[in-house]
């Protein structure tokens, strides 16, 4: 990692309250303990994949282990694994659509494969620790970030409140591309505010150019959207170009850093590439093709995930998100204490980094908190000059109300699953149970579960113990849609709502699902005859307090905290009156 001595310090409080040989202590503690917290929830869902994009990743990278080991590819050269379009390690090969960087996917791949691991059950926790290490990356980055802008406590001040940050935690126990775009950000930061910092030689600042840029080809490697990266590398280039180096010098660097990003890039995402052979440089046309087919998919109004955003959900909503559950209430309160001194011009480059990722996010047609990531650690960067004016009497309890803050995340992490729990729950009840779940696109219950510590797992299907039905309630409300529920509830034993992404979120489309808004109704009223007998609702667990963060964004909650709830039919329940109701509703007589 390349970095250098701060810039003059400011007037300090907070600055000098450490021998310096401590210093490397105290952030090796640090390390440790952000590791700890990390590596101890990757258990989180008892290995069952519950997150939908990290399930596409284990699927790929499990197809890519068996082309690993298969004989027939024994022939294969380095050529033909890496650089070539017809690879097995393409996640781009035939009807597979990929479109995150392949960085995190190809390294979590050679990891297993170099370990002997192919195991479903073993690849999970493997994978998850590599995200908890790579987050570990990211403190430290932030303190030798955060260092160029302030003294070495504030520098730690606000590695801490990185470490601490809820969305970073939740996103560190995923095997997603998040977590890396994150790191790769903070990583060049380092580099770029240390040109921007003080005087360099040519040498030292091409070196720190060629830093900058390996760390943007990482980003760009991890997620398309690492390109937004070259608006503050450029703007920090300027600043050193005004300070220190010349514009002369300072284009020299800008070219030995655009190099480094393009050979990080073709390296680490070489199936963006045509090929074949590492001068095949023409951009892929699966790749491409790939991401078309997302813009399609994130643009159609017909897409189930895509409705919380089409129901509302405005700019405003997201900043309450981002600093609840992203940063969290600290980091704001002291954003506030931030000075115009602090911006300029050092602070200008990790603000830049915020706006551009926050703003990308805002008008995206899905404002999920996971792409404002890289903000995260920018902001703790930015942050660290104000911990610096505070008395250590202050930035202490601050710190201490963040840990707080942020053990809500790890507590979501305890194995406790909303999905997990009710699943041995349900496994509780007699042979050839119907149950009925509402949607095939969410998440199903019981999901794969093993019943007890080391017992093997158990499938949906395990032993034919359960008959199971699907209401497919997305489908647009007609008669036949009423005449399948109705029918179906007459059947069915338990009706389970496995998350609240179709009841939190249809009946706010009224014109669109008038039944279903109705059906929701005369469910959660109790005129339905149907009983609730299970419910799971951890909302956000802070130590001594439970925060209902049903409010919140659902990407924030659904994956490892979702609203379950579970109805049993009571004999009350009379399929013709429950038909008459949903046709009522669509304003259709019965037939």
């Amino acid at each position: 990692m390349c970095s250098a001595r701060p810039a003059p310090e400011l007037t300090v409080r907070f600055a000098r309250r450490a021998a310096p040989a401590l210093i490397p202590a105290l952030v090796l503690l640090v390390l440790v303990a952000a590791f700890g917290v990390r590596v101890w929830g990757i258990g989180w869902d008892g290995y069952a994949a519950l997150h939908p994009d990290e399930r596409h990743l284990f699927f790929i990278s499990r197809a890519a282990l068996d082309a690993l080991v298969d004989p027939a590819n024994a022939q294969l050269g380095v050529a033909d694994w890496w650089f070539s379009p017809m690879s097995p390690l393409n996640p781009h090969l035939g009807d597979r659509s990929y479109v995150y960087g392949e960085a995190p996917l190809l390294t979590g791949i050679l990891a297993a494969w170099m370990l002997g691991i192919t195991d479903w059950f073993a690849f999970i926790p493997l994978a998850r620790t590599l995200a908890t290490l790579i987050d570990t990356g990211t403190v430290l980055c932030v303190f030798l970030a955060a260092r160029q802008l302030a003294s070495p406590m504030a520098a730690l001040s606000a590695a801490v409140l990185y470490a601490a940050m809820p969305s970073a935690l939740q996103l560190a126990n995923f095997h997603t591309v998040d977590t890396w775009l994150s790191f790769a950000t903070a990583a060049a930061l380092v580099p770029l505010l240390a040109l921007a910092s003080r005087p360099s030689t040519g040498a030292r600042a091409t070196l720190l150019g060629l830093c900058a840029g390996a760390a943007l080809g990482l980003a760009m490697a991890s997620k398309v959207t690492g390109l937004v990266l070259l608006i503050p590398a450029a703007v920090a280039v300027g600043v050193a170009a005004h300070r220190f180096l010349g514009w002369r010098r300072a284009v020299w660097v800008s070219l030995a850093g655009l190099v480094a990003a393009f050979v990080v890039f073709r390296l680490a995402n070489p199936f963006a590439f045509a090929g074949p052979g590492v001068w095949g440089l023409a951009l892929s046309a699966d790749w491409i093709d790939d991401f078309q087919g997302l813009a399609d998919v994130t643009a159609s109004p017909g897409f189930p995930p895509n409705w919380q955003w089409i129901a509302g959900y405005g700019p405003l909503r997201l900043a309450r998100d981002l600093a609840v559950f992203g940063v969290g209430p600290v980091a704001v309160v002291l954003l506030l204490g931030l000075r115009r001194s602090a911006l300029w011009p050092l602070g200008v480059v990790p603000l830049l980094v915020i706006a551009t990722y926050v703003t990308l996010t805002a008008i995206s047609t899905v404002s999920a908190l996971r792409y404002a990531s890289p903000a995260l650690p920018a902001l703790a960067i930015l942050l660290a000059p104000v911990m610096q004016r505070l008395r250590p009497a202050l930035v202490i309890p601050l710190l201490a109300v963040a840990l707080w803050w942020g053990a809500g995340a790890v507590r979501l992490h305890d194995g406790q699953h909303p999905r997990i729990t009710a699943s041995h729950w349900l496994w509780q009840q007699p042979r050839g149970t119907v149950l009925t779940n509402e949607t095939a696109w969410d998440d199903t219950l019981p999901t794969i579960v093993a019943l007890e510590p080391g017992a093997p797992y158990r499938w949906p299907t395990h032993d034919d113990w359960f008959e199971l039905q699907n209401l497919d309630i997305t489908a647009p409300d007609t008669v036949e849609k009423a005449e399948r529920i109705a029918a179906m509830l007459a059947r069915t034993d338990l009706l389970i709502l496995s998350s609240d992404r179709q009841w939190g979120v249809m009946p706010r489309l009224p014109d669109r699902f008038p039944m279903t808004a109705a059906h929701y109704a005369v469910l959660f009223s109790g005129q339905a005859c149907f009983e609730l007998v299970w419910a799971g609702d951890r909302g956000y667990p802070l130590p001594g307090l439970r925060l209902n963060d049903l409010w919140a964004q659902e990407p924030w909650r659904i994956y490892d905290h979702p609203l379950v709830h579970i109805y049993r039919r009571q004999p009350c329940y009379s399929e013709a009156r429950y038909l008459e109701m949903l046709l009522r509703a669509l304003n259709t007589p019965r037939p």
